[in-house]
């Protein structure tokens, strides 16, 4: 015990800590009991039950004797006392959840406790649609960077797959959407059926742990894919721009791979570009009719392209810039001057296009495979909202979704499994031209 100040510090031992955690454990035990019986009639009912049964057996323990008055009394009030303290122990009852403490041990065996060497405690399990189980955890000292962090660990310790993880409101509870390893990551093969014809902000990206994981283009407009080689990510790129076309919108697609990844089909129901200068000329339109939109949208006094076609029932496409390996088409190096001034004009011109595109309905799809930092310029970067990663190094990664979990999360020699920037993963839908 060391005083400084007139403040007394204490260094509570390993035995105190302990202690103090298994209270605080039973606490939030009897707490859920309580939460249980309040919010399940079934719950309610069987904590009833309990205590009428507490009652019962105070009354037999503690009925009248032929005694003197004062003793009766006194055995009543024992009565009473020893009643209220079988209370906390009906509601722990109802408010245990199987297995865990079990899930605790396995916790402390894997290494994921705090700096005191206490595991997190389960104080609730809810089974929630898509076969999905919501489990809550009471935990000091266990920020949310550190679940994230750990996510790999933690799927170890419970032998399902973490969906998402969600911070309670007092920062003491945590609590984990997870599923049953099964059969999520298969193989999928595309279907045309699966395009959402009606909403031509939405596109279908893959199959997450609950369901299709879909983005949408009026709320984050777009999208940058990496992956190392043989990742998935081309066959994803594809699978986008099908679901585009079939949506009615103008794409548009820089090739310049000398059309190995985009054959006749893309040449019959898209614009394909292959040459610098092209593309450059592509961009100036593309910024021009964006400034055309600008004009229109300030006549109707809409907000956006949804709003401009609910005010007005005229329709526009949506127009959709691709590139396969932007990172090549952007690269200077050993560039001439004349070469280096082009590639500048198509940086500024992606730029306008990132920065204003979202509510004029001009949308870019960008995919890379190069572990550089300096694959796009920043304004160009930091406007791509939607990021995607597969297979690929913690470079890569890193650069991509802003950290390693596409390193870490997923397999070597997973094809088509791909991880978002806010940590979902999922599973690319396999398009192949032969599909359509």
């Amino acid at each position: 015990m060391n005083s400084r100040k007139g403040i007394v510090m204490t260094n509570p031992s390993n035995n105190d800590l302990n202690a103090r955690t298994n209270l605080r454990n039973f606490l939030c035990t009897v707490k859920n009991g309580f939460y249980n019986a309040a919010t399940n009639p079934r719950k309610r009912n069987l904590l009833i039950v309990l205590l009428l049964l507490d009652a019962l057996l105070c009354a037999v323990i503690y009925r009248p004797h032929n005694i003197p008055a004062v003793l009766n009394n006194i055995m009543v009030i024992f009565g009473i006392m020893t009643f209220i303290c079988f209370v906390p122990l009906c509601a722990a009852l109802i408010g245990y959840v199987p297995g865990a403490l079990e899930m605790q041990r396995n916790f402390s065996r894997v290494g994921f406790v705090n700096h005191a060497g206490e595991a997190p405690y389960l104080i609730r399990m809810e089974f929630l649609d898509h076969n999905v189980v919501a489990y809550t955890y009471s935990c000091t000292g266990f920020p949310l960077k550190k679940w994230i962090d750990a996510q790999l660990v933690i799927e170890t310790a419970l032998n399902m797959l973490i969906e998402s993880i969600h911070e309670g409101r007092d920062r003491r509870t945590i609590t984990l959407h997870c599923v049953q390893p099964g059969h999520v990551f298969d193989l999928l093969r595309w279907s045309d059926t699966y395009v959402l014809r009606h909403n031509d902000n939405l596109l279908i990206v893959g199959r997450g742990l609950t369901g299709d994981i879909i983005i949408d283009l009026n709320k984050t407009p777009h999208i940058l894919i990496g992956g190392n080689t043989g990742s998935g990510k081309t066959v994803l790129l594809r699978c986008i721009l099908w679901q585009c076309i079939q949506q009615s919108d103008i794409v548009y697609i820089a090739d310049f791979k000398g059309g190995v990844d985009f054959g006749k089909l893309w040449h019959r129901f898209s614009h394909i570009i292959t040459t610098e200068k092209d593309l450059l000329e592509l961009l100036n339109r593309l910024v021009d009719e964006l400034e055309e939109r600008k004009k229109l949208f300030v006549e109707a006094d809409a907000s956006n392209i949804t709003d401009y076609f609910q005010k007005t029932n005229h329709f526009l496409n949506r127009i959709i810039f691709s590139c396969d390996e932007v990172a090549e088409l952007l690269d200077k190096t050993g560039a001439d001057k004349e070469r280096k001034e082009l590639l500048s004009q198509i940086e500024a011109r992606l730029s306008t296009l990132a920065r204003q595109g979202r509510a004029f309905g001009i949308h870019l799809v960008l995919a890379t495979q190069r572990p550089d930092a300096n694959i796009l310029p920043g304004q160009i970067k930091n406007n791509l909202n939607v990021r995607i990663c597969g297979r690929a190094d913690a470079t890569l990664s890193t650069i991509i979704i802003g950290d390693g979990r596409a390193a870490e999360q997923i397999p070597s020699d997973a094809q088509g499994r791909f991880i978002t920037a806010d940590g979902t993963v999922f599973q690319a839908y396999y398009f192949d031209d032969s599909l359509v």
